[in-house]
């Protein structure tokens, strides 16, 4: 069955709201824009929107997400009350608004449970990396957000978007097509959740894609078209794509995955060796598998998160910022970046659950 019906993109901030705008105009999604800034929602045009009132733009300070949520609680009521049960949280890593405001929501649209414990909602985030070339402030305000995104319990597929890659390699300077990023990711995750291909041998049905949602860690997902009846898939090129050079950050070669899903092109016959995807991405608890599909889509869900790709952000913040000391003749006075990292609690004192940012916004809004 058709996911659509059950899903909203929520995006959030300049990028957010540019990547809800191409599922809502290109693909008919259900989903708004949400920004500080009026020029960055004008620059929208038509579509859905929500102002947050008395913040144009954070400044690159994520830090204010807190305080604008506290004042601005219709924009909070209005997310609190999404009806759909998949709940796409779309936002630059490297930003303010989105990367500030998206782990608060994720957790407050989380709260609801089942009896058993989980989440009613799934909730997948949707985060643009910044670019090696970004500034300190990218760099740390986007590995902030990964490790808060990475702690929150019951959060489903994160997909993390390389802004890093360089589209047309015939041009030596690097060139990011935002455009072709944005629009390729709409269209390889609309049809992820819009197959409706059946074949004789197997297919791979709304439970299975569910699944995949639901499970924490990285996700990706690739789509390559078959012109011919009789042409193959080139797979090695697949691969590469899936998991190293294409729109997702590399993925970590330590086999870590959950879900591996297959549509085949071909009716009845595999066009791609399953094999050749679980050597790549590790044992899986599953491998779904569709036929008849026009194009050949792979995903794997469950991955762990790009650790070494979000740790290179924040060593090149690290860096950056360590040379900007020593250029103002303060070396080694400040050691490092004290937001990097947490203190690790005393041996003698019992650790203490840090309460969640969405607890925290609660008790000062009850003030």
């Amino acid at each position: 069955m058709n996911l659509k019906e059950k899903s909203r993109v929520l995006g959030l901030g300049n990028y957010g709201g540019k990547q809800a705008k191409e599922f809502i105009t290109a693909y008919c999604y259900k989903g708004s824009a949400s920004n500080g800034s009026e020029q960055d929602l004008k620059a929208l045009g038509d579509i859905p929107k929500f102002q947050l009132k008395g913040f144009d733009g954070f400044g690159g300070n994520r830090e204010r997400a807190m305080e604008c949520l506290e004042q601005n609680p219709e924009f909070l009521e209005f997310v609190s009350n999404i009806e759909e049960e998949i709940v796409f949280i779309i936002f630059g890593g490297g930003g303010s608004t989105g990367s500030g405001c998206a782990p608060i929501l994720a957790e407050m649209l989380l709260q609801d449970r089942n009896e058993d414990g989980t989440p009613k909602k799934i909730v997948c985030p949707v985060i643009a990396l910044p670019s090696a070339d970004e500034s300190i402030k990218k760099h740390t305000n986007a590995y902030e957000a990964v490790r808060e995104l990475h702690e929150i319990e019951g959060l489903g597929a994160t997909f993390f978007i390389n802004n890093n890659i360089n589209i047309n390699k015939e041009v030596k300077e690097k060139e990011k097509d935002y455009k072709y990023l944005n629009s390729t990711f709409a269209k390889f995750l609309d049809t992820f959740l819009t197959n409706d291909t059946y074949g004789e041998l197997n297919n791979f049905d709304e439970s299975e894609r569910l699944e995949m949602l639901r499970d924490n860690g990285a996700m990706v997902i690739s789509l390559m078209g078959v012109k011919e009846k009789d042409e193959t898939v080139d797979q090695s090129l697949l691969l590469e794509k899936l998991t190293k050079s294409g729109i997702f950050a590399p993925t970590e070669n330590n086999g870590i995955c959950e879900n591996i899903a297959i549509i085949h092109a071909g009716r009845n016959n595999s066009d791609i060796d399953k094999e050749n995807i679980i050597a790549e991405a590790g044992k899986p608890r599953n491998v779904f598998e569709g036929y008849n599909g026009k194009n050949t889509l792979v995903a794997i869900s469950g991955l762990d998160y790009p650790v070494s790709f979000v740790s290179a952000l924040g060593q090149a913040a690290k860096d950056a910022h360590e040379e900007r000391q020593r250029n103002r003749k303060h070396a080694g006075k400040l050691g490092d970046l004290s937001f990097m990292t947490e203190e690790e609690p005393k041996a003698e004192d019992p650790v203490k659950k840090k309460p969640s940012k969405w607890e925290v916004l609660q008790k000062k809004m009850k003030k």
